[in-house]
């Protein structure tokens, strides 16, 4: 029998979540004291009660159970959603205002044998320092529990209805559709397979990939941005005018592509929802991550793009400081405040795409086209921890003298053909480092240049640590 150290498990308590893999970092006694400690955060928020739902992994019920153990042991009550897509689930947290808050069971695009808990507020977007906070009291043992005729109860929803009255909700905000399109849908064996088919056949004929839900995804990894979806893009390229929509497993993000096969980046995304639905004067949040074509494009048409850290919470954050009306990551998360709420919610973006494409009577390679290309090269350097930082800031120090910077998450360069962006990663000892040009040769110098000083002030600060 091995034992597990609390040094162990430290890594697994993330900066936007705790995730790690079942069974072997990751126990139903972690996931239960740690939802007891955010069950007495939210008490302390004056909060009453926490609504639990999760995705379709193997592991999802009993980590479910965990959390209504953990949360119902520390006094709260608990409002049982069973499993939903995760955006679906931010939607009921902001559209029910009882609830004092929300853990969701996911590991996103991980694969089968990972899991985790992610903590949200009342209105659906994700905690920053309350995650610290958990951690803190995590190793220190500081849970307040309940005494024995003082705990929780546990209250089971119909998520069947939260599911109809999110469909009705996207419907009536979203334009009337004036035609209908070819839709090649892969949600990857996902849970987003339990609503975006019905709402995207509202108005559409949808041929269905990978629909039923199977938490050992056997159609491959639950990762359409960086996993292998060339199935899916041969089925698009051989229906000639379909267009192509890929989830991942808990169903936050959406690769679209057009009927050509090619993955439109969510910049691109991002700059055509803008288009159709701002109007000068607009705001638009996006992550360091995105590729300076999205400033470029909005700032032409007079709205005006906020830069923000990499990460839903703090795009979210963003969004409601700036009264922004969409924010795009470029991870493929996509916020549609102009609608009332400031989490991501990949499904209604993909329906919107969807309605504004087909009221456009233009093919979405079109679209693509219209508003332009750029080549990215993203590489990740493994740095200690205890370095990352100090490498970052020197170079920070160093461009900021030469260059036009931001310094909002690590430095990101902006040139006269792209932009380089350089942060230290939250979550592992690793550098990254993404380019991005509006010509290939141009990326090749400028990621070449950059690398090069990358690798010498690493190794200079090595050398002298």
């Amino acid at each position: 029998m091995t034992l597990i150290h609390d040094k162990d498990i430290e890594h697994i308590f993330r900066a936007y979540d705790i995730r790690g893999i079942v069974g072997e970092n990751l126990f139903p006694d972690v996931i239960s004291k740690a939802s007891a400690i955010f069950a007495n955060i939210i008490e302390e928020y004056g909060g009453k009660n926490i609504a639990v739902s999760g995705d379709g992994r193997i592991s999802t019920p009993m980590l479910i159970n965990s959390i209504s153990a953990g949360v119902t042991g520390a006094g709260l009550d608990v409002f049982l959603l069973n499993t939903l897509p995760i955006t679906v689930f931010y939607y009921s947290l902001w559209a029910n205002k009882e609830f004092g808050g929300g853990a969701y069971v996911t590991a996103s695009h991980n694969p089968p044998q990972w899991n985790g808990v992610r903590f949200r507020k009342s209105d659906g977007t994700g905690f920053s320092k309350e995650n610290t906070e958990v951690k803190k009291r995590f190793f220190s043992g500081k849970i307040k529990w309940a005494e024995w005729n003082n705990i929780g109860r546990i209250i089971h929803l119909d998520e069947s209805k939260i599911i109809q009255d999110y469909i009705n909700f996207v419907m009536e905000k979203a334009p009337p559709q004036e035609r209908q399109l070819e839709i090649i849908l892969d949600t990857k064996n996902g849970i987003a397979g339990k609503v975006a088919p019905y709402l995207l056949s509202a108005g559409n004929r949808v041929m269905t990939l990978n629909a039923n839900i199977d938490g050992t995804f056997p159609s491959g990894s639950p990762d359409p941005v960086d996993g292998d979806i060339s199935k899916t893009i041969a089925v698009v390229k051989e229906n000639k005018n379909a267009i192509g929509m890929v989830f991942d497993g808990d169903g936050d993000r959406v690769v679209i592509l057009d009927e050509r096969g090619r993955r439109v980046p969510p910049e691109i995304v991002g700059i055509f929802l803008a288009k159709e639905l701002l109007k000068s004067g607009d705001i638009v949040v996006y992550n360091a991550e995105c590729a300076s074509i999205i400033r470029n494009k909005l700032e032409e048409m007079g709205i005006k793009a906020v830069e923000t850290r990499v990460g839903d919470v703090f795009v979210a954050e963003s969004a409601k400081k700036n009264n922004a009306k969409l924010g795009i990551e470029g991870s493929y998360h996509i916020f549609l405040p102009l609608y009332g709420f400031y989490y991501d919610d990949a499904i209604f973006a993909a329906y919107l795409f969807s309605v504004l494409v087909a009221n456009k009577r233009k093919k979405v390679s079109e679209i693509y086209d219209e508003i332009g290309h750029f080549y990215v090269k993203r590489e990740n350097f493994d740095v200690p921890d205890k370095i990352k930082w100090i490498v970052v800031s020197k170079l920070a120090e160093l461009y900021e003298k030469k260059y036009e910077t931001s310094t909002i998450d690590g430095v990101k360069i902006y040139l006269q053909h792209g932009s380089v962006l350089i942060r230290p990663s939250n979550t592992e000892p690793v550098i990254r480092m993404m380019t991005e040009a509006d010509d290939e040769e141009e990326l090749i110098k400028l990621h070449k240049k950059f690398k090069a000083e990358l690798l010498n002030v690493i190794s200079d600060i090595k050398a002298g640590s």
